[in-house]
């Protein structure tokens, strides 16, 4: 299995990327965060989520709870014997003083200082936990290491609180601890920490722990699944996580009073999560834990194991991992910080036992894709069957080349003009960069026809740099998507079925396409763009609705229809939309003609067209040659020119 890549943006305190010596020597060691900021006094702020991701928590109310350190953890390898770590608090627990009061109340304590009790920064070394308060200053932590062996160390900063981080220093070595797989977890209070007492005993770094990952923890207290909230995960996704763990909460449940909603919110939620992580982690969605309050009334009148049920349903369909979530923790108020809803230590504990017992089964049995393509098992296989064969392509240096040419004329200071396009606003150059190529294609030159498909090519790495930038993929994905599809729609190459000809082939094909559209419950025209030229999409809906039967006997069949559907328009009013709709339907059914005659309709009217076109433009050398403008001419003398200039196009054949 790979190890993480992750390293955090390192930024000063207004926005601006940081390098080379620019960077505090801290940031070597900061794991679990997405961004690192310098504050003007030198101390680095950990961000567990992007500012693309920030700014979305803002805009629903959560950016304080965002701002914790939960789960970012200073990460270390010293033989040495004392370790010092200078921090600042940005924000206690004052925010959350009803919360404190609840766990004060829950676990009988009235003298406990509030730091130490419900959060703290603890140093976690050979399977020890030194817990120290919350507290502006230099925390210094003594180690038993009187053989100064070397010792991975993690220092696990608030998870409630939030911190900066000044400075890190050992009377030993102090080296990097190595990289370790990617664990990214995904939910609310529960999955952020509340309220296991100790920044080094929530259930995602016990979890982490069990696994030897390393983590990301996103859990936000009062989270609500809006897949707005995975806006700008781009470093997150480009980190491949091998394993992902959304722990679904009871805030929806609570809160919101439409099931329908509800519903609406998992699934898009789901979708966002498939399409970031789908190729490269296993993903693990867990249910809502038992609550001892359950039985109280939910805002949409549902009981908590109709969420369940959802859940199940929707992991089914992305072929993600469905984690019973009700048992995961013992049935027993004493195993809840609060007495109710939220695990403490030993809760935790539980929690993380039984998913990492799980995940490392799955891991066992092979990893989801190759950390260097992306791809999957199966498409790995294929392509070290490629790979192998005389002639086989190489590496491809240019490509790489042109997509940071691309992503460079993205960034601040590249072209304004790429900077600020969207999907929506260069949509229709895809469409006109297509055309362009199809001319080229007709035109039959090969250096016109190279530069078309490069400005098609363009397109695609446009669009697809647009949404790396959003988070939402990146030309890997696509390349790594295109793989996969053509792996999987060609078994009769890259696995055992059989095809003897081009007819079984297609078959094959359909066959494996009809298997997508289940799997992602579609229609069988659904698949079909909407977008496309108008015969085009009229022969492709036509072919589909007659694969499934719905079709005409013959030929012949269907020339009676154009008959009919002539007769429909020419009963109507001229120009009218009846007639608008009857002469839609005569268009239909000639298409159909075309498809039962193994004619495409469109290639046949494009190059019709272009015939006119051509005839056209001889009629007109012509009458310029004569000294008459076309437009002088009767309408016999323009029928005589135009057999003229067919007769002599069957002269030069």
């Amino acid at each position: 299995m790979g190890s993480s890549s992750l390293e955090p943006k390192v930024v000063d305190a207004r926005g601006r990327t940081l390098t080379g010596a620019d960077v505090p020597e801290v940031c070597r060691y900061l794991r679990g965060c997405v961004r690192a900021e310098v504050q003007d006094d030198g101390y680095v702020r950990p961000w567990r989520f992007s500012a693309k991701q920030l700014r979305h928590l803002a805009e629903v109310g959560r950016s304080h709870r965002a701002g914790s350190t939960a789960g970012v953890c200073l990460a270390f390898v010293t033989d040495g014997s004392e370790v010092q770590v200078d921090l600042e608090v940005v924000f206690d627990l004052a925010h959350d003083a009803d919360m404190v009061r609840e766990v004060r109340a829950a676990e009988g304590r009235s003298l406990a200082p509030e730091a130490g009790l419900v959060d703290s920064v603890t140093l976690e070394v050979a399977g020890v936990q030194h817990v120290a308060t919350v507290e502006s200053g230099t925390l210094t932590f003594v180690l038993d290491n009187g053989a100064h062996v070397p010792l991975e160390c993690r220092v696990w900063l608030p998870y409630i609180m939030a911190v900066a981080v000044g400075g890190l220093r050992t009377d030993g070595s102090l080296e990097p601890m190595p990289d370790r797989p990617l664990l990214l977890t995904l939910g609310d209070s529960i999955t952020q920490g509340f309220v296991a007492g100790c920044s080094g005993e929530t259930w995602p770094v016990r979890l982490g722990r069990d696994l030897d990952f390393c983590l990301v923890n996103q859990g936000v207290a009062g989270h609500v699944f809006d897949p707005g909230t995975l806006k700008g995960s781009g470093r997150l996704r480009r980190a491949a996580p091998a394993a992902v763990v959304v722990a679904y909460g009871t805030n929806d449940w609570a809160r919101i009073s439409s099931a329908r909603r509800i519903r609406k919110n998992i699934h898009a939620y789901l979708r966002r999560v498939a399409d970031l992580y789908g190729s490269c982690a296993r993903v693990y969605v867990v249910s809502p834990l038992w609550r001892a309050d359950a039985a109280i009334a939910s805002a949409s009148g549902k009981p908590l194991g109709w969420v369940g049920q959802i859940l199940r349903d929707e992991c089914a369909g992305l072929g993600f991992s469905f984690v019973d979530g009700f048992d995961l923790v013992a049935h027993d108020p004493r195993l809840f910080g609060d007495l109710r809803l939220h695990p403490n230590a030993e809760g935790s504990a539980s929690m993380a036992r039984s998913l990492a017992v799980r995940i490392r089964a799955d891991i066992a049995s092979g990893p989801v894709t190759d950390p260097a393509t992306g791809l999957s098992a199966v498409a790995t296989a294929a392509d070290g069957q490629s790979r192998d064969r005389a002639g086989a392509p190489g590496e491809h240096p240019g490509f790489d080349a042109l997509v940071r040419t691309i992503w460079r004329l993205r960034q601040p200071d590249g072209c304004p003009w790429d900077r600020e396009q969207t999907h929506g606003s260069i949509q229709r150059n895809m469409v006109e960069e297509a055309y362009e190529a199809v001319d080229a294609i007709d035109g039959g030159d090969p250096r016109h026809l190279a530069e078309e498909l490069g400005d098609v090519l363009m397109q695609v790495l446009l669009h697809a740099q647009i949404a790396d930038d959003a988070g939402a993929f990146s030309i890997d994905d696509v390349v790594a998507g295109l793989d996969e599809k053509l792996v999987r729609r060609h078994p009769h190459v890259f696995g055992d079925a059989a095809a003897a000809d081009e007819g079984e082939v297609l078959a094959i094909w359909e066959q494996v396409k009809d298997a997508e559209r289940e799997d992602a419950e579609q229609g069988l025209l659904d698949s079909v763009p909407r977008s496309l030229p108008a015969l085009m999409e009229c022969q492709k809906v036509s072919k589909r609705a007659a694969r499934a039967g719905f079709d005409w006997p013959s030929a012949d069949a269907v020339w009676d229809k154009v008959a009919e559907e002539r007769a429909e328009f020419e009963a109507e009013e001229p120009g009218g939309e009846a007639a608008e709709l009857e002469f839609g339907d005569v268009l239909f059914a000639l298409v159909n003609v075309a498809r039962k005659g193994g004619v495409d309709a469109e290639r046949a009217l494009r190059r019709s067209t272009a015939k006119f076109r051509r005839r056209w433009a001889a009629m007109e050398r012509a009458a310029r040659e004569a000294g008459t403008p076309l437009e002088e001419l009767s309408h016999g003398e323009l029928e005589g020119l135009w057999a003229r200039v067919k007769e002599g196009e069957r002269g030069e054949r």
